[in-house]
């Protein structure tokens, strides 16, 4: 008996830091011909999320360090909420904010904005970690990531329509 038990908390040791261990992680970056402020703006009006962002369409809550927000998600049809919380912003420079469920799937999300020659330079840039990352494949979330960048910059620079992934509108 002391066998198995010993074999069942190996395995339960050996899930516990492949969960904590296991990370991918998503990036983009943009410049846009506007001012920190104003691509702050934006990307806190939660009334507007939806006209840029194909993924997440509005949120919900205060943009405040420690709160929790409501964003919702449209992968489907129909958004689905997802609760994140948001560890920290500086106005006009970075937010971050942090949600998922310990082990099984996490995600750490960075806006980054810094004043470049031409505008502003716009991060994005998320981790995940947990046992869910070793079955599945980020790169969809990165191209929907691209998308709203290159959304926002259009919405910003006044320069041209929608761009969603594969060509949809």
């Amino acid at each position: 008996m002391n066998r198995w038990l010993s074999a069942g908390l190996a395995v339960c040791f050996a899930l516990v830091v492949t969960g904590l261990l296991a990370k991918k992680s998503v990036h983009n970056e943009i410049v846009i011909n506007a001012a920190p402020d104003e691509v702050w703006s934006a990307i806190t009006d939660a009334e507007a999320y939806g006209d840029w962002n194909p993924i997440f369409v509005h949120y919900e809550g205060p943009l405040q360090p420690n709160s929790s927000l409501t964003l919702h998600l449209k992968m489907g049809e129909k958004p689905s909420p997802v609760q994140v919380t948001v560890e920290d912003f500086v106005p006009n420079q970075w937010l971050h904010q942090a949600g998922g469920y310990p082990l099984i799937l996490t995600y750490d999300h960075n806006w980054h904005l810094e004043a470049v020659p031409g505008g502003t330079k716009v991060i994005q840039h998320e981790d995940y970690t947990g046992l869910y990352v070793l079955f599945w494949d980020p790169a969809p979330v990165g191209l929907l990531y691209e998308a709203a960048s290159k959304n926002l910059k259009a919405r910003l620079e006044n320069s041209g329509p929608d761009v969603r992934p594969n060509g949809e509108k």
